[in-house]
């Protein structure tokens, strides 16, 4: 899953370019398109860091480092009236190791009031050890320890990770090429091992309010190469991520497709079937 590093903001966002140091610029704020017909005085504009890899900086769409989820998450955002202004770290290809020596130069340059993570794809746990496991629960739970430590204000939330199909089709074209057959196993360990690093995380209450669950979004969402999600995948992953957030925004949540349910890690992810029409919008 390689792709290019970026870090940037988009679309009614602001592009903040960072690669692998963090730079000084600070990013604009961001006014919804529909603030217009919002009522005054505004709501205080909310500042989110996405951090991840290839699917965080949006893979299958044009111009992907200023869309992916957040293209859908922005557009409902201004549709309740709530300003906002995201911070993009992304990086293809990355575990959630890369982050462990970034995530307190991110939190501190940017100061950001809630923080997305989704990372755990790239790590391969298809085989892994008890001590491997518990090596990657370890990693995982530091990012919380180090934001959390060092903002007392910002909010986080984990995410459970999307499952890939394990295999590609004709007309793959996403780099690298088709899903390794091993990722669903993987993937599901990862889930799994999320799960068990943030449940254990008292200190901090309600300042890690509740997991994003991307495990239910169906192979269908998934491009041809089986593992990043497509356009219309990105739709539902934004859906999932405001319905997340909206309640400690004070925002109301939006309509999923039918049928998509989630579930508990170390569950069955049972058969999904389709509406003939999402109706999203």
């Amino acid at each position: 899953m390689k792709l290019r590093p970026v870090l940037v903001s988009a679309a009614a966002l602001v592009l903040v370019a960072i690669g692998l140091s963090i730079p000084s610029g600070t990013p604009v704020a961001a006014q919804a398109a529909a603030a217009a017909a919002c009522p005054e005085p505004a709501r205080p504009t909310v500042k989110i860091l996405t951090v991840g890899d290839s699917i965080t900086a949006g893979a299958t769409m044009t111009a992907s480092e200023t869309a992916g989820y957040r293209e859908e998450l922005g557009w409902l955002f201004g549709q309740f009236c709530q300003p906002y202004e995201f911070v993009v770290a992304a990086a293809g290809g990355t575990t959630c190791n890369y982050w462990s020596s970034r995530m307190a130069g991110l939190v501190t340059t940017y100061r950001p009031d809630v923080i997305l993570l989704n990372c755990g794809t790239n790590n391969n746990l298809s085989n892994a050890t008890s001590a491997q496991i518990t090596a990657f629960e370890s990693t995982y739970r530091a990012l919380f320890d180090t934001a959390l430590d060092l903002d007392p204000d910002v909010l986080m939330y984990p995410s459970w990770v999307q499952y890939s199909s394990g295999h590609g089709t004709d007309g793959c074209t996403t780099p690298p090429g088709p899903s390794p057959a091993w990722l669903p196993a993987s993937e599901a360990k990862v889930n799994d091992a999320i799960y068990r690093s943030i449940k254990v995380i008292d200190e901090y209450g309600s300042r890690v309010p509740n997991f994003i669950d991307y495990q239910p979004i169906p192979e269908g969402y998934l491009d041809q190469c089986g593992v990043h999600p497509t356009p219309g995948g990105y739709t539902v992953m934004g859906r999932l991520a405001f319905n997340t957030i909206a309640p400690r925004l004070g925002l109301p949540t939006a309509p999923l497709p039918c049928g998509l349910v989630g579930r508990r890690p170390g569950y069955p992810v049972g058969n999904w079937v389709p509406c003939a029409r999402m109706n999203l919008n």
